[in-house]
């Protein structure tokens, strides 16, 4: 295909062909040029290694979406013919200009430039011009360009369409009617909005074509011939048939709907981990998800299905036996759905039973591209009331424990769509991680509770002190034994009650117990707040996360008056 576009431009009749050489990047920046190429530049001296092409050669502003199709290998070729250099008519010099691509597998793909100097044939077909009869050059002229036009157009990988004055479809291309689904005969004389479904969008449009405006990039949902919706951007301008009240309106579209879904999904994985990270409580984290699954990606309504009063319990594989029921809903303000939430609240649902039950017997997200053919009787009419049709719903599941499913509806008939399946699957493991993380969160406070509740209640001495001696808790024995307050006790280090005969001792069993090991027996003297001197007898280990030490944990006994009347026994 590259030969044959070669050789159209190599081997044209007429006059000898020299050509000069630029190369391009994809970013339109010169990397190699010719020694003649600054001769044809409109700013001869930006034709430099690294200077963007546009700065030299400024027709190609505006054209760059057309280079980068020919990038890519979307387009072929790109012609400039009889581009004028110089105003007076001495130094005038006319030239063509051909863009085409040079695609590689290991290196980046080149844009080629090159450039033919035509002065000579544009001053001979200038002369021939002025003997020649005006009225068939024109009409030459026409047929010529009508003919390159249609070319043009049909090879356009955008779609094209024509509307006159009353927005009838008058021309399309290939492309429009590959991209809308309808054939050309079914297109030509329609209204434009059998393809544009937005009555505003449309009253838009003409209202540029009232002042004669053109517009680009003009985003706008429209609809396939099966209904489908598609995001397109399109370019608008008004082109003179020559009398007034004729014009036309030309539309150059690109479906964008693939990058915009891309945005989407990332948008809403971005919104969700927020969400995750941020949220307190599975009650406070469940209605921002569903709001956030809708709103970033497009769907009417969102439910969550559970077994249990709200969300939490899990369900091992082999339980069959569940009931659901919706426990919460989310919805836009375009739904208009009073019965069908009405109807919703009041289902239930067994394993295996509607799109609900579907999901949790298989554990796996399911679709629905018209809920209401669906076999669900008992929703599927109020559906259709309220305008939802596709429907989509994925597992909360976190290895083989499932602790519910959420279901999302739209007003539009949609395909399935296997890689938003996927993304959801993924984001219902990291819903049921949370789900169980605050759930062994509030395990945990509840256990320490009542491990603090019995050690508040305990007559030994109890005492955490982290890997600096600091102390982390002291139970209520131990407070009343040395006589410090709870905000005294969080200024004190362990070694400041200590006895200063009993530090070496006690600093030499502080580094072996952070070193794992577990010191029992051990006995030294301590000073109290009103200086009093009390022997405690008792046991040391050490927490460990992550192979570090975080907290000593000791629990002794008060020996004091024991040693005493041992003391006394003794000295009778």
């Amino acid at each position: 295909m590259k030969d044959q576009v070669l050789d159209r431009i190599f081997n044209k009749p007429s006059f000898p062909h020299k050509f000069e050489r630029l190369e391009l990047d994809d970013n339109f920046c010169i990397i190699n040029t010719s020694e003649q190429a600054q001769r044809f530049a409109h700013q001869p001296e930006e034709v430099t290694r690294g200077k963007d092409i546009r700065l030299s050669f400024p027709e190609l502003i505006g054209l760059e979406d057309i280079l980068k199709a020919i990038l890519y290998g979307k387009q072929e070729l790109f012609e400039l013919q009889g581009v004028r250099r110089g105003s007076n008519q001495q130094s005038r010099l006319y030239i063509d200009i051909y863009i085409l691509g040079e695609q590689h597998e290991k290196f980046e793909n080149r844009l080629i430039v090159l450039i033919e100097d035509v002065t000579d044939k544009i001053i001979l077909q200038q002369k021939l011009v002025q003997q020649t009869n005006e009225a068939n050059l024109l009409s030459n002229a026409l047929i010529n360009c009508k003919s390159y036009m249609e070319q043009v157009i049909a090879s356009m990988v955008d779609a094209f369409l024509v509307t006159n004055n009353l927005g009838k479809i008058i021309k399309v291309n290939h492309a429009a009617e590959e991209l809308f689904g309808f054939t050309q005969e079914e297109l030509i004389s329609q209204p434009i909005s059998l393809i544009i479904n937005d009555q505003v969008v449309i009253k838009s449009i003409y209202q540029h074509f009232a002042v004669k405006q053109s517009f680009q990039n003009l985003e706008v949902v429209c609809r396939t011939k099966t209904l489908e919706k598609r995001l397109i951007a399109f370019s608008c301008s008004v082109i003179s048939r020559g009398t007034e009240g004729l014009e036309d309106i030309v539309y150059i579209g690109r479906d964008i709907t693939a990058r915009q879904r891309r945005e989407q999904r990332t948008s809403a994985q971005y919104a969700i981990s927020r969400i995750l990270s941020e949220s307190q409580s599975i009650k406070e984290v469940i209605p921002q998800i569903l709001a956030s699954i809708c709103q970033n990606l497009g769907w009417d309504l969102g439910e969550l299905w559970t077994p249990s009063q709200y969300i939490g319990t899990s369900v091992k594989r082999h339980s069959v036996n569940a009931v659901l029921r919706c426990v919460e809903i989310w919805s836009s303000r375009v739904v208009s759905g009073r019965e069908f939430k009405a109807v919703t609240w009041q289902t239930t649902y067994t394993p295996g039973v509607g799109l609900p039950g579907e999901i949790w017997i298989r554990r796996s997200p399911q679709w629905t591209e018209d809920i209401t053919q669906d076999a669900d009787k008992r929703r599927s009419q109020p559906a259709a009331e309220a305008g939802l049709h596709a429907a989509f719903g994925f597992p909360i599941l976190d290895d083989d424990e499932i602790l519910g499913v959420m279901v999302f509806f739209s007003r539009d008939i949609q395909p399935k769509d296997t890689e938003l399946l996927e993304m959801v699957g993924s984001i219902g493991s990291q819903i049921a991680q949370f789900i169980k993380r605050k759930q062994a969160e509030i395990a945990l406070v509840e256990s320490e509770q009542r491990y603090r509740d019995l050690f508040e209640n305990a007559n030994d001495l109890i005492q955490a002190v982290n890997a600096y001696g600091r102390f982390l808790y002291v139970n209520r024995a131990w407070r009343e034994a040395f006589g410090y307050s709870e905000a005294e006790i969080a200024s004190l280090n362990v070694f400041d009650i200590i006895h200063p005969e009993f530090r070496q001792y006690c600093w030499q069993k502080f580094y072996r117990v952070l070193s794992g090991e577990k010191q029992q027996q051990i006995k030294a003297r301590f000073i109290t707040k009103n200086r009093e001197t009390i022997f405690l007898e008792g046991n040391i280990n050490t927490k460990f996360i992550e192979g570090h030490p975080v907290a000593t944990h000791g629990i002794f006994r008060n020996v004091t008056q024991q040693l005493a009347a041992e003391k006394s026994e003794h000295l009778h």
